[in-house]
């Protein structure tokens, strides 16, 4: 299976969870507005939707930053990356990248040993095993190394140019430049 095969199925991937997050938060907001009648217009508020929401936002939170969110779409301090030019930013990219792969590969059999660890615990309201509930961490964390993997390759290829360009500045999603 080939580079550009695995990207394809990456995109595919991150259609799903896109879909997905969605949906939890469509499942957010009905279990807020559940909460809510419960609470005020009921007068017996219940526990499980609390912690219900919680867990939607969890999940929601880490499947969306590990499968759909790009590069780009993150805020990021890029003062230094704007003043550097191309040959300059590919050494950066391929250390930052370097370091993140070699950092979260080390600190992921931790990762994994402690979320199997929660077997033991469970959630108050629902009872759902802790291991289950914070599985979502071990996704995003090996999202994490492959896409620094990725961006290896990227700018390991021979046409690493056009992933240091730069972008128009209404090009760049970032909030804060």
């Amino acid at each position: 299976m080939n580079l550009l095969a695995l990207r394809a199925g990456g995109r595919r991937i991150s259609q799903i969870a896109q879909w997905i997050s969605v949906g939890m938060f469509i499942g957010m907001f009905v279990l807020f507005v559940v909460s809510v009648i419960q609470r005020y217009v009921l007068v017996r508020p219940v526990n499980w939707v609390d912690e219900s929401i919680l867990i939607l936002f969890l999940w929601s939170t880490f499947l969306t930053e590990a499968l759909v969110l790009r590069e780009r779409e993150q805020v990021t301090f890029d003062v230094i990356w704007d003043l550097a030019g191309p040959g300059l930013r590919r050494a950066i990219g391929l250390l930052a990248a370097a370091l993140v792969a070699v950092i979260f590969t080390l600190a992921a059999p931790t990762i994994v040993d402690y979320v199997t660890f929660l077997w033991r615990e469970k959630t108050n309201a629902l009872e759902w095993r802790l291991d289950w509930v914070y599985s979502c961490f071990i996704i995003y964390w090996l999202a994490v190394i492959v896409r620094a993997i990725d961006k290896l390759a990227l700018l390991g290829s021979s046409g690493w140019r056009e992933h240091v360009k730069d972008l128009a500045p209404d090009a760049k999603a970032n909030v804060l430049g």
